[in-house]
């Protein structure tokens, strides 16, 4: 075996450029693999975070499922006296979760959830001065609420807690806030279309760091909500946290099950923007395959090379009493030297490269706000990096392996080959 492992080194060393050659194409898939998982995964861990932490990991909402009948069935009970009944207008009966508090405390002793809240929500306007905002507005019991989605430690200005002894009292986004000039203390008027207007008085402004929400929501108490929407009594969702968010879909088809009402995990809510994320994977897993073939070619080339050239040497060491194992053995331990080596090397590139990234200034708000650029560093990266390059390295000389190991040493030494 020592022979084997220094007639392998020899070859190696002869050829160093061919050989640097095909490390670098090794090490050039490596790296890529590296940067562009911790790219995408920083961003996407990035988004998946910062949503959990605001946004529920359940959601009941106030539909019923299954089918409701028609106008004809409901009205004429089954009698065919009409075929079809044209531009039936839809019920306007205000849908609401029955016994919202017993629910509630029933989802609440649920061994999955950690807590549970009431909220109602509807499209309102918030006028500050000569400023209108169209925004989202979410009646909620604060303090239920501050378990179920935790935007007190968001809170910029003003205190969460205010809101809930405060009746009259609203809670910003920044986004909202700076788009209508206003600070803690000030009055804003906010109203819904056919409902009463109701003069506000803010108590909190919050940057959960996710745009879309800190530029469009706004958090009044449950009965503001219902007297600005016109609902009394009304609510129109119930919002779960979960000790464990990721086993929210289980729960959800469960849930539907037992209470009859439409209830959304957060991945069904963000289902456009994961399944983005799982296109951006699987492009770039292409990608990072394809380079790392092409540093596998590099390798097989070189190898293939080296087997044409060495013909006549290989059949000397083959009279001398090598094996054909000894010969197969020689030519994958110089593609997994090479595959190692340009593994190593790209593991400490791509590390170098990731730290820098992780420094640059890059300001961006659109799904997540950051004034960094967003890298995920994780340590398995550099193992998936240095297995993949064993297995190409491996898979790149076993062909050239096979044919040297084929040689018959006869047949060279005659001057047949």
């Amino acid at each position: 075996m020592r022979l084997v492992i220094f007639i392998a080194l020899r070859q190696l060393w002869e050829r160093k450029l061919l050989n640097g050659i095909a490390l670098g194409g090794v090490a050039l898939g490596v790296l890529v693999l590296i940067a562009m998982n911790a790219v995408m995964q920083g961003f996407q861990q990035k988004f998946k975070g910062e949503i959990l932490k605001v946004s529920p990991h359940v959601t009941l909402y106030d539909k019923e499922l299954g089918s409701q009948k028609g106008l004809l069935e409901t009205a004429l009970d089954g009698q065919r006296v009409a075929k079809f009944v044209h531009h039936e207008q839809p019920s306007d009966r205000v849908t609401r979760v029955k016994r919202p508090r017993d629910l509630r405390r029933a989802l609440q002793q649920m061994p999955q959830v950690e807590a549970a809240c009431t909220s109602l929500t509807g499209q309102a306007i918030v006028s500050a001065g000569t400023v209108d905002l169209g925004v989202d507005m979410r009646g909620v019991v604060p303090l239920e609420q501050e378990a179920c989605t935790p935007l007190g430690r968001y809170v910029q200005s003003g205190s969460w807690r205010t809101l809930a002894i405060t009746p009259d009292g609203i809670a910003m986004g920044s986004g909202v806030a700076e788009k209508l000039g206003v600070r803690v203390g000030d009055q804003a008027r906010i109203v819904a279309p056919g409902g009463v207007p109701q003069n506000l008085k803010v108590v909190a402004i919050y940057e959960a760091g996710v745009p879309p929400i800190d530029k469009t929501r706004v958090y009044v108490n449950l009965t503001t909500a219902q007297a600005v929407l016109r609902r009394a009594d009304v609510v129109g969702r119930i919002e779960l946290r979960l000790w464990n968010p990721f086993e929210s879909q289980k729960l959800a088809m469960r849930l539907e099950r037992i209470t009859g009402y439409d209830v959304e995990s957060w991945q069904e809510a963000n289902a456009n923007f994961l399944a983005l994320f799982d296109m951006q994977n699987m492009i770039i897993n292409m990608v990072i395959a394809a380079i790392l073939v092409v540093g596998g070619f590099g390798i097989l080339a070189v190898q293939i090379m080296i087997v044409l050239q060495k013909t006549r040497d290989i059949a000397i060491l083959r009279s001398v009493g090598l094996r054909r194992r000894d010969i197969l053995l020689i030519f994958l331990i110089q593609g997994v030297i090479v595959a190692l080596l340009g593994a190593l090397l790209g593991d400490l590139c791509g590390w170098r490269l990731v730290e820098f990234l992780g420094t640059l200034k890059v300001k961006t708000e659109a799904l997540v706000k950051t004034s960094t650029f967003l890298v995920y560093k994780d340590p398995m990266f550099y193992l998936y990096g240095t297995v993949f390059a064993l297995v190409t390295g491996i898979s790149a000389s076993l062909l050239p392996a096979v044919r040297a190991s084929r040689v018959e040493p006869v047949d060279v030494l005659r001057g047949q080959i």
